[in-house]
């Protein structure tokens, strides 16, 4: 794994607010490969939330929400394993929402 990658998630930039366990989990699903946060931008959500927005050309793009801020999260995953995944990170989406 590159030096930038532990437990699956790239470290190199920052993370929001409570989301370094969620992303672990994530990385933890069979299937997942990668794990890339990305862009951070200001907003006006309260709460947390991840949830799946679309496919991408290399696995799925992610938004994380948490009081404020919205952050872009990159999974690398193949092809055949997408739908998996997808269905994962929704049922986990629904624990996160009642911590």
């Amino acid at each position: 794994m590159p030096k930038h990658f532990r437990k699956g998630v790239k470290r190199e930039h920052h993370f929001l607010k409570d989301i370094e366990k969620p992303l672990e989990e994530i990385a933890s699903i069979p299937g997942v490969k990668k794990v890339i946060p990305g862009r951070i931008y200001a907003s006006d959500s309260r709460g947390f939330e991840i949830k799946v927005t679309r496919e991408t050309q290399s696995g799925l793009k992610l938004v994380a929400k948490s009081d404020g801020s919205v952050q872009e999260i990159f999974l690398v995953v193949d092809k055949s394993e997408r739908e998996l995944v997808w269905k994962e990170i929704e049922k986990l989406g629904e624990k996160w929402k009642k911590l």
